[in-house]
């Protein structure tokens, strides 16, 4: 699957601290920080905040990002967000710098397709798990996992196990059930 390049710049934060960041928020920038495996020192960052929040509504956090910070790139992923509770405005963003040789660990949301036959025939649909834990090389990366439910009749489900495998590993537990159909 081949994904757009997406690069996003930003740079060192001179300070750290509450104050500091909502000086930064005031201003229009985003405090961030970034840790990986190959960072000797998480460096701690700001960016523009329009252009983050604009590539973020487009791509989400299952993305690889290139991180321009200061003539050094990384590539990213976003890890974790805090956002407003009451403005729903983006507070910070944790960034992880992926090893490019090294498979990594994500979340990535699980997409239903179909209209489940059960459901046709008056049953109901139950979705238990929307997002599941993969080990997964960069480049390899799925925007999400796609479960076809059109042929589950009523009394019946789908469990990690029952899964294809792809191109990663799915951490999550295997008996975990995905969708039922009751």
């Amino acid at each position: 699957m081949a994904k757009k390049e997406l690069t996003i710049n930003g740079g060192l934060r001179e300070k750290l601290g509450k104050s500091y960041s909502q000086r930064l928020r005031e201003s229009g920038y985003l405090p961030a920080v970034v840790y990986g495996p190959e960072l000797k020192e998480n460096l701690y960052i700001s960016m523009n905040y329009n252009e983050f929040e604009r590539i973020f509504k487009l791509y989400g956090k299952h993305h690889v990002f290139n991180l321009v910070v200061e003539k050094n790139n990384y590539k990213v992923v976003v890890k974790d967000y805090k956002i407003h509770p009451i403005t729903r405005k983006l507070l910070h963003v944790d960034f992880y710098a992926i090893a490019l040789k090294r498979p990594f660990i994500t979340e990535v949301p699980v997409n239903y397709v179909g209209t489940p036959i059960g459901v046709k025939e008056g049953g109901s649909l139950y979705i238990f798990t929307r997002k599941l834990k993969i080990l997964v090389a960069p480049e390899k990366l799925p925007d999400e996992i796609t479960v076809d439910i059109s042929n589950l009749k009523v009394g019946q489900y789908i469990i990690v196990r029952d899964l294809p495998r792809e191109n990663y590993k799915i951490l999550t537990y295997e008996g975990t059930t995905l969708v039922e159909v009751k």
